[in-house]
């Protein structure tokens, strides 16, 4: 176990914390925590199933199923024996609403607080995590860490002993390639996997890296926090934009060589924020970064952050982010951030404490998490945000000009060129110039739908009269959105943001 939980766990206890809360399902090392912290002081437990529990035998004690958490509270608050001792209640999120067990936990939080001779302390351990808001001011959060390398390689060794297998076929490059795979996943879940990999092929090597990383993805799925996103994607795919993505190749370079830049007094990158206009290629640059960083693209739904109870979605956002960052080096990418934080500065408490936490974690970061924050809509954004500080460079994404028009359609006209369906020559120039005012998403539908009529038509190739019939009846987000259009581009030019494609200050008066 890492010595800074021991450390963390040891003076809460030694501050006289009532309700010392452990969020975690890997009950195992839980215990083994608990084990270490407490050694031979008196631990008694309940749970729903056995009820009183003996904490190191397991097996049920007294009353065991019979007696409800409700008297087993009753029983602990009337003694007046004086020894320390723990509470151990776990799994108790389905009971702990209940009227008479929130007053029993406030009752003893407060006797453990004013009262000398009670030297009690609640551990609850629970795999959900649920605080009534009467007792949330006694509650102490203990955050258990991924493990990090070291803990890693360890557990790695142990598999290679416990299946016999020959350690010399196992060679420093497979431990190299395997330990991003494994970064920001429990111990349960690493022991998981590497059982995995050693009963498929008897072996573990790099070889195994596929395989982990698509039970990852399932794993991190599953939590509802962060998406793992394979993409295909590279900067090769985006038109135009050749400020942010000189900018972006840059930041990499720093990135995957951040133990010399930081030995150089290089601040490690932040992230960037990209504002914009829909449809224009800010998910597609997100995208095209983790190719370019060469590391695993990690996605963060804001609205997935909202919980029911007291503390949840603060405790959901930082453990997003302490997922982010054992899995780092890594790209965080946070799609429509103003959507996501729309309540900061109102009477939505619950955001602006979550907000705030962002900002203090993008202010003091030093990990080798690099965020990518996009936006639609400039005006929605806390000042908070756009300062420096928190992202190191903001930049906006205009509608393509001339120049990037015609680079966007050689991206899309060439990927169906790879695949056979454009022959002739394309008169690029002409199609620029005949799509003003449209967006990347719009070009992109007038490729598609082109290709598709001139196959249904059973036309040999297509033409660049096919495309110029089609762009005219494709009505451009300028034109469907003009209202909206134009109030964007007012708002990226009152703000001192980078032009994505020039690499200017957008507000004038500081140029």
């Amino acid at each position: 176990m890492n010595n800074t939980i021991i450390s963390s766990f040891q003076k809460m206890i030694d501050v006289n914390t009532p309700i010392i809360y452990i969020h975690d399902y890997d009950f195992v090392r839980v215990d083994e925590l608990i084990r270490q912290v407490v050694a031979e002081k008196k631990v008694f437990e309940w749970n729903p199933v056995t009820g009183t529990t003996d904490f190191t035998t397991r097996l049920p004690k007294g009353f065991g199923e019979k007696q409800t958490l409700e008297n087993f509270l009753q029983e602990k608050y009337n003694e007046e024996e004086a020894k320390e001792k723990y509470l151990v209640l776990r799994e108790i999120q389905d009971f702990i609403e209940e009227p008479k067990v929130k007053t029993l936990l406030a009752l003893m939080s407060q006797r453990r607080l004013y009262d000398r001779e009670y030297d009690t302390t609640i551990i609850i351990v629970s795999s959900v995590l649920r605080v009534p808001q009467e007792i949330e001011k006694y509650v102490s959060y203990l955050e258990i860490d991924f493990p990090n390398e070291e803990e890693i390689n360890r557990l790695i060794d142990e598999h290679i002993e416990v299946n016999f297998y020959d350690k010399s076929k196992f060679k420093e490059e497979d431990r190299e390639k395997l330990m991003p795979s494994l970064k920001g996943m429990t111990a349960f879940e690493i022991d998981r996997m590497l059982d995995m990999a050693m009963s498929s092929n008897g072996s573990l090597s790099a070889e195994d890296t596929e395989m982990i990383l698509r039970q990852k993805k399932q794993m991190v799925k599953k939590s509802g926090l962060l998406e793992l996103i394979d993409t295909p994607e590279n900067l090769n795919s985006i038109g135009g934009m050749d400020a942010l993505k000189t900018y972006l190749t840059n930041k990499a370079k720093v990135v995957k060589r951040i133990a010399d830049a930081r030995r150089y007094g290089v601040a490690v990158p932040k992230g960037v924020f990209i504002v914009g206009m829909p449809g224009c290629g800010k998910s597609l640059c997100a995208k095209a970064s983790a190719a370019l960083f060469e590391s695993p693209l990690l996605k963060l739904d804001m609205g997935s952050m909202m919980g029911k109870y007291v503390g949840e979605s603060e405790a959901n956002l930082r453990k997003a982010i302490r997922i982010a960052e054992a899995a780092a080096p890594c790209v965080l990418w946070i799609d429509e951030i103003e959507k996501g934080f729309s309540g900061v500065g109102g009477n939505n408490d619950i955001m602006t404490r979550m907000f705030g936490y962002f900002l203090s974690w993008m202010q003091d970061k030093t990990s080798s998490v690099y965020v990518i924050a996009t936006a639609n809509n400039a005006d929605a954004l806390p000042p908070e945000l756009k300062r420096k500080g928190r992202f190191d460079e903001i930049f906006c994404v205009n509608l393509p000009n001339l120049e990037e028009r015609k680079a966007i359609f050689t991206v899309h006209l060439n990927k169906k060129e790879r695949k056979g369906c454009v022959k002739e020559m394309i008169d690029y120039q002409l199609l620029a110039t005949l799509t003003g005012g449209f967006n990347g998403a719009d070009i992109e539908s007038v490729v598609n739908e082109a290709i598709e009529e001139s196959f249904l038509e059973d036309k040999p190739s297509l033409s660049t009269a096919k495309l110029i019939e089609i762009a005219k009846k494709t009505v451009s987000i300028s034109k469907s959105c003009k209202q909206q259009i134009e109030n964007m581009k007012k708002a990226f030019a009152e703000n001192s943001f980078k032009d994505a494609t020039t690499g200017e200050i957008t507000n004038s008066s500081n140029k």
